[in-house]
């Protein structure tokens, strides 16, 4: 004889089994009716179109249609991770996902690349490059307003990315990135900060190879070197500001040099 615990043991396991098999009927019923369910419309989302305008919708449909318009035919035979792919062909894309609803609207979702700056190399190239160190033509749809770098760099738009290469390092023996690595992180910390990224309008790197930040205001240079202890010279610049430019004129100087630990050191304009 069953007692109650074993007919409530057989009830649960009764209930998942059929929970089970209805849930693969469902799934039969949802896949065949995905191979006769026909694309009736496309909806493209550009997550982040207030804040860059690389992209615009109809870019985007020409890539989906790329091998014949996609309205009409059936969901089931469309191949959504090419159709990203389409998408993901566009260098100012970041993301892109591509799915259909029960209805047969087609979805299409992407995200923009995030400029950080634009690089001018000695070659006369100009390129973004993105909050990843992905390297991003220009647009003639759209300039962010990015901290510009330009001077002594010698990276090409072909390189794709932020390399991996290092220099020989720091005075600590710390190895530092290529120049372009260095140009990359300071314009990320600038970026980062209301005051520097209000205040800065270019980097330009000099024959030594060491970077030199202009400001907007005032007509003097700041030179950072490279990236060691960043965070503290730029803490330190900002400190000068408040503390001393403020009292002897900010045209008094034309180079400030924030190298060496824990100085702040003036050269007056002849």
């Amino acid at each position: 004889m069953i007692n109650r615990a074993q007919a409530i043991r057989i009830l649960y396991i009764t209930g998942v089994i059929l929970s089970g098999a209805a849930f693969l009927v469902l799934l039969g019923f949802v896949g065949s009716r995905q191979h006769t369910l026909l694309v009736k419309s496309v909806v493209v989302n550009i997550v982040d179109q207030d804040a860059h305008d690389f992209v615009d919708r109809n870019e985007v449909l020409s890539r989906i249609n790329a091998k014949g318009k996609i309205i009409g035919k059936p969901v089931g035979g469309l191949d959504f991770t090419l159709l990203e792919k389409r998408i993901l062909s566009n260098p100012w894309v970041r993301t892109a996902e591509v799915y259909s609803a029960i209805d047969g609207t087609l979805h299409a979702e992407l995200e923009q690349r995030h400029p950080v700056v634009r690089v001018i190399n000695v070659y006369d190239e100009q390129f973004y490059i993105d909050s990843e160190g992905v390297f991003m033509p220009v647009s003639d749809r759209h300039t962010p307003p990015v901290v510009v770098a330009n001077g002594h760099l010698f990276n090409r738009f072909s390189e794709g990315k932020i390399g991996y290469n290092f220099t020989l390092g720091d005075s600590a023996g710390t190895p530092l990135p290529r120049t372009i690595g260095q140009i990359f992180t300071t314009a990320l910390a600038l970026e980062a900060d209301t005051f520097w990224s209000a205040n800065t309008e270019q980097l330009y790197v000099n024959e030594n190879q060491e970077m030199e930040l202009i400001p907007r205001l005032g007509q003097h240079r700041i030179l950072l070197g490279d990236t060691t202890d960043l965070r503290d010279k730029l803490d330190r610049m900002r400190t000068f500001y408040l503390q001393g430019l403020n009292n002897t004129g900010w045209d008094k100087y034309e180079l400030i040099n924030l190298k060496y630990k824990n100085q702040v050191v003036c050269t007056k304009r002849n």
